[in-house]
C-alpha cells in the first residue's frame, strides 16, 4: 500500500499547528509515525520549512506541496506526483484504522477508478484513494485557481463508497474522527480511554 499522509494543516481553529496538537500522550506527528511506519509513508508538508524540520526529527520522506496556499488540494495533487496512485489521510485523523486505508487502496486499484471516496451524510476526500490518473485533472483544476477537490473529482472517474462497508474493519468509524477545535480535542482524550480499555 502506498500511503501519503497530509501534515500542512496550520490549525487555525484550534490555536496550534495540527502535527502538535497532542492526543493520548503524543503528538499527532507522533501517532502517525508510530502507526504507518512499515508502509514507508511520505509526509505532505506545507513548505520546505516543515518538511525540513520534520525531516530532521523523524528521518522519513517529507515533502512539499508544488502549488502553495492552495491547502488540502495541493497537497493531494504533491501526494500523487510523489506516490502515484495512494491512499491519503490527514495528519488531523489519529483513530484511523490501518485495515481500513488498505481496503480503500486495494479497492480503488481493483475497481480502476480514478479515485475511492467514503461518504456518509458528508464526503471524506481526505481519507481517500487516488490513481495516478487523477493527477493531471488535479493540476488543471488548481491552475484554474480552484481549491476544492470536489471540482476536479466531478471530472473523474470518482466511485463514492457508502462507508458502512467499512464498518466490518472499524465498527464505529472512528477512521473518520478528525480534530479542529479543542472541543475535538477533549473528545479525542476520551476516545483514546476507550481504545485504551479496548471498548472500540
Amino acid at each position: 500500500m502506498k500511503l501519503a499522509i497530509l501534515i500542512g494543516g496550520k490549525g487555525r481553529r484550534i490555536g496550534i499547528e495540527k502535527t502538535e496538537v497532542r492526543i493520548c500522550g503524543k503528538r499527532l506527528i507522533e501517532i502517525a509515525i508510530e502507526k504507518f511506519a512499515d508502509y514507508e509513508p511520505i509526509f505532505v508538508c506545507r513548505d520546505e520549512s516543515q518538511a525540513k524540520r520534520y525531516g530532521e526529527e523523524f528521518g522519513f520522506k517529507f515533502v512539499c506541496d508544488f502549488y502553495r496556499d492552495f491547502g488540502a488540494i495541493a497537497g493531494i495533487h504533491s501526494a500523487l506526483k510523489h506516490n502515484g496512485s495512494t491512499v491519503v489521510i490527514a495528519i488531523d485523523m489519529p483513530f484511523a484504522k490501518k485495515r481500513v486505508l488498505k481496503f480503500l487502496f486495494d479497492k480503488g486499484l481493483e475497481m480502476d477508478c480514478d479515485a475511492l471516496i467514503p461518504k456518509h451524510e458528508f464526503v471524506e476526500p481526505l481519507l481517500a484513494f487516488y490513481s495516478e490518473r487523477a493527477l493531471l485533472e488535479i493540476e488543471n483544476s488548481i491552475k484554474k485557481g480552484n481549491k476544492k477537490i470536489m471540482i476536479p473529482l466531478s471530472r473523474l472517474k470518482t466511485i463514492y463508497l457508502p462507508v458502512d462497508e467499512l464498518r466490518k474493519f472499524d465498527k464505529h468509524l472512528i477512521s473518520f474522527f478528525n480534530i479542529n477545535t479543542e472541543d475535538d480535542a477533549k473528545k479525542a482524550e476520551e476516545l483514546c480511554s476507550e481504545i485504551f480499555m479496548e471498548e472500540l
